[in-house]
């Protein structure tokens, strides 16, 4: 176990190898085709045709288990707030690299940040939809670190194309990504909201018709995230989710000069104790953040009934 401070690039060199570790959990699952995908609300498994409201597949329980209890065990004394709650532990409890990235990042990562008491935000299948649909090409797994408060450093894992980002503010991203050769065309003004979500959202923001050239749909909020990132679209919009599906990907995004807020401009916060719903929208730019946010500002069109 690691001593307190924690060291950041300890914290994301666990974070990574944890993240590669779920991944073979929840490829192994999906492989058996027994994902016992039921409502959250429900104790039963729920049948194959019905609509899942708030999914939950036995790969998301045992991929957190992972990450949740072999971070515990590396670093004694985190918060962590999970998707999936409080779980028992798995039936064995990883090793983590703590050195992964130590020796080509450490000294460039910020050491403000190490710190006695991170938060993580664990979100173990990003696009639980999708994982069930078989659209697994969107599927991520997050992990974010929030420090006094703050999306501080966020890992983003894509388990079936074993591709993974990670970033932290002050620093900037590292990983398999497309790196942007050119500024995009700042009035193209392609947006991509949650396939879920594409009437309600086509309705909210039918006054921005005219400034939104494109609307396309994807699932998982760390993979939609990270096309702005990657410049493949400007603006992503969603008019609710949680704390742990976007504390990574917005410390992504803030490490490269992006933007997320709610839809009214307000930054979230990432405490412990904070609220763990993102319930005033969400909107993240790289560029011209302030031209989307007047569009969509009419609460009557945002529903805690969306996930």
């Amino acid at each position: 176990a690691e001593s307190k401070p924690f060291a950041l690039s300890r914290l994301v060199s666990a974070c990574v190898d944890v993240a590669r570790k779920a991944g073979v959990v929840i490829r192994r699952i999906q492989k058996t085709g027994n994902l016992g995908a039921k409502d959250k609300a429900q104790k039963s498994k729920s049948n194959v045709n019905e609509e899942l409201l708030d999914p939950v597949t036995v790969a998301d329980i045992e991929s957190q288990k992972i990450i949740e209890y072999a971070l515990q065990k590396t670093f004694p004394g985190i918060t962590i707030v999970g998707e999936e709650g409080k779980l028992d532990p798995p039936d064995t409890i990883p090793a983590l690299d703590t050195k992964l990235l130590e020796s080509k990042y450490q000294a460039s990562l910020p050491k403000m940040y190490d710190s006695v008491s991170p938060v993580f935000g664990i979100d173990p299948i990003d696009g639980t939809k999708s994982f069930i649909m078989g659209n697994l090409d969107v599927v991520t797994t997050l992990i974010g670190i929030s420090i006094r408060g703050n999306p501080t450093a966020g890992i983003v894992y894509y388990p079936f194309k074993s591709k993974i980002v990670w970033g932290v503010v002050g620093f900037g991203i590292r990983g398999d990504l497309k790196y942007l050769s050119s500024i995009p065309d700042r009035n193209r003004r392609k947006a991509l909201i949650w396939f879920a979500e594409k009437e309600k959202l086509q309705l909210a923001l039918k006054s921005i018709q005219k400034s939104i050239r494109t609307l396309e749909t994807s699932g998982s909020a760390g993979n939609m995230i990270l096309k702005v990132v990657q410049g493949e679209v400007d603006a992503y919009f969603q008019t609710a989710n949680n704390k742990w599906d976007t504390c990574a990907p917005e410390a992504i995004i803030r490490s490269i000069g992006g933007n997320l807020t709610d839809f009214y401009g307000k930054q979230y916060r990432y405490h412990k104790d904070v609220e763990h719903r993102n319930s005033k929208g969400i909107l993240a730019t790289m560029f011209d953040h302030s031209t989307y946010l007047p569009f969509c500002g009419d609460e009557g069109h945002l529903s805690e009934s969306s996930k």
